[in-house]
């Protein structure tokens, strides 16, 4: 059982006995907890003996963090007093303005566009190949471009990813349709608290109308339940600004391991291409390949990867993964191991999380995997391990690593949108270009749009100054696109920027939040003199690159262990090999920010 308490005063208690049977068969230390709907500053445990069976159980320590619930959205949804066919839903099907037929098997349409959201219609099986199961609702005002566009739906069972295959969803706005959206590839789905689950996708055009047809003659959309169509703010659904292995260059921002002992030889043997785990690049041709498939006595893979920039207690950390399509089977998912690291150098394990029971997993929208786990302190670094007997899981592709702020739960409370801005964004990026950093943005349409002025801060929510402006076009029907450069951009790693729009009657609207990496640090470089040394040579340590101020120079031998440490404070530095037994070490280099960024292989003979 687990109690809180607001002084001597008890304020809630869960039995949370099948989330400890889980952490103890787990064999590492697991978190046993549960969402607080009040305020504690104590936290107790109870242990009772289970069939008088006597055992120890080893308590870690007790936490409280930020769950960032979302409970309160801004958005539209397809609520009404009244609901008239062929107003408020349609179940016809239409091909070229065509009615083909009038009702295409779901019973209680109107059900989804009245005003008790636990309603719901049922698609029956399929009516016939020229007649899918369709329902078309309205939505209480015009959803804005950027919002997902999408249904909440259940069934007895869980919908299964391959179900998305016969799953299309379209939007329309005046009756005309916009966009359209089927299979995992394009299609999002999370399960909700209560065991239903939202399907959707993100809009670029604004809608007024979302419509879910079953796009064949399967029958995995049998009997299911469809509650209500919705479209929802981005920030419902992701955190609009994780923290990711995104350097400028992936050299020198990961460690490979094998046997669980880190292995500087093992990159491109044991993992293929790490470097593009950590690079800038996040599409999805670009990845770092787990072996697991190698011959010989290797156990594990790992792969750690730095962040750019911290992760703090309560967010999610994982990798993007893919193996094969839609998520992982909790067969695969018991061969996968994720920890963070934290501490002064980044190299302190934290926490660990494996298997289907502790790890979680959701379906990006081009059908890779995220696959992480609920924190509890703050991390620098994220590693994966996977196990080399899970034959399945040779030649995983990895994409990145990240810290998220994840939204859990959905929302109860629905807030209507505002009116459609008057200036429809279409795209607003940042990034690095010839020693600054290029501002673009291209909108859709304008309206009595006086102008932009573009904003930067240090971090991700506050902070934000103006740094520039730029005129807009007052009125564009088909709008228009914007640059501005940041010249002076160079006094942090990562930055961010956002635009401020300005009407002619000086009302304000602000941009999402665009990341770009500068990756100053990449240019520090480790240079050491002699290599090959013996055990009576005094090395010389050569820094390369960037300011050394704050740098930090790690030894550690080849399982991994650390054997000294010490400051760099100038370009130029003695390290004397004495106390070094023969053999082979690694120096790591870091900055003062914590970051590794440099590494080197000393060897040191007998005399």
């Amino acid at each position: 059982m687990l109690h809180t308490y607001l002084g001597t005063t008890p304020k809630q208690t869960l039995n949370v006995t099948n989330l400890a049977l889980a952490a103890l068969g787990s064999g590492q230390p697991s978190r046993v907890e549960f969402l607080a709907t009040e305020s504690f500053d104590k936290i107790e445990i109870e242990v009772n003996s289970l069939l008088n069976v006597s055992y120890d159980v080893k308590v870690y320590y007790a936490y409280g963090i930020d769950a960032n619930v979302v409970e309160t959205a801004t958005g539209v949804v397809s609520r009404f007093a009244t609901s008239v066919q062929g107003v408020n839903y349609s179940t016809a099907v239409v091909d070229n303005n065509v009615t083909i037929c009038a009702n295409s098997g779901v019973l209680n349409p109107e059900r989804t566009v009245d005003q008790n959201l636990a309603n719901y219609a049922v698609f029956t099986t399929l009516a016939g190949v020229s007649c899918p199961s369709t329902l078309r609702v309205k939505l209480e005002s015009p959803s804005p471009a950027g919002y997902h566009a999408g249904f909440v739906v259940g069934q007895q069972s869980l919908l299964d990813v391959n179900a998305l295959s016969t799953m299309r969803i379209t939007t329309y706005k005046n009756g005309v349709a916009q966009e359209t959206a089927t299979g995992a590839q394009l299609l999002q789905l999370t399960v909700l608290p209560d065991g239903k689950q939202q399907v959707s996708f993100p809009s670029t055009m604004a809608f007024d109308e979302v419509q879910v047809t079953r796009s064949t003659a399967a029958s995995a959309l049998n009997d299911l339940n469809v509650y209500y169509g919705f479209g929802l703010e981005p920030s419902v659904f992701r955190d609009q600004t994780p923290i990711l292995s995104n350097f400028s260059s992936g050299a020198n921002q990961f460690a490979v391991s094998s046997n669980g002992v880190l292995c500087a030889l093992c990159a491109n043997t044991s993992v293929l291409n790490p470097e593009k785990a950590a690079d800038s690049n996040m599409s999805s041709n670009d990845y770092a390949v787990m072996r697991t498939g190698l011959v010989g006595a290797l156990t594990s893979t790992g792969l750690r990867l730095n962040l750019n920039g911290s992760g703090t207690a309560g967010n999610s950390a994982g990798m993007v993964l893919s193996q094969g399509a839609g998520l992982l089977n909790t067969q695969l998912l018991n061969g996968i191991t994720l920890r963070t690291y934290g501490g002064p150098n980044g190299d302190q394990l934290l926490e660990t999380a494996s298997g289907a029971s502790l790890l979680q997993q959701g379906l990006l929208p081009d059908g890779r995997t995220e696959v992480f786990f609920r924190t509890t302190q703050n991390f620098q670094r994220v590693e994966i391990e996977v196990n080399n007997a899970v034959s399945a899981l040779d030649q995983t592709r990895v994409y990145y690593a990240f810290a998220q702020d994840r939204p859990m739960g959905f929302p109860t409370i629905i807030n209507p949108a505002l009116a459609p801005l008057p200036v429809a964004l279409k795209a607003f990026k940042a990034a690095v270009a010839g020693g600054a950093v290029s501002v673009t943005w291209q909108t859709a349409s304008e309206r009595n749009n006086s102008h932009f002025v573009v904003e930067r801060s240090a971090h991700a929510k506050e902070g934000f100054v103006a740094i520039g402006q730029v005129e807009g076009a007052g009125n564009s029907t088909t709008g228009r696109t914007y640059s501005f450069r940041d010249e002076a951009a160079t006094t942090a790693t990562t930055l961010y920027y956002r635009l401020r729009q300005v009407d002619v009657d000086g009302k304000e609207n602000f941009s999402p939040v665009a990341v770009v990496t500068l990756g100053h640090h990449a240019t520090l470089a480790l240079e050491v003199y002699p290599n090959p040394a013996t055990t009576s040579s005094e090395v010389q340590v050569r820094l390369r690159g960037a300011n050394v101020s704050g740098a930090m120079l790690s030894i550690h031998d080849v399982r991994g262990i650390l054997l000294r440490q010490m400051p760099i404070a100038e370009q130029h530095q003695k390290l004397t090999a004495t106390a070094l037994p023969a053999g082979l070490y690694h120096l790591v280099l870091t900055d003062s920010q914590g970051q590794r960024v440099s590494t080197q292989r000393l060897v040191v003979a007998e005399r």
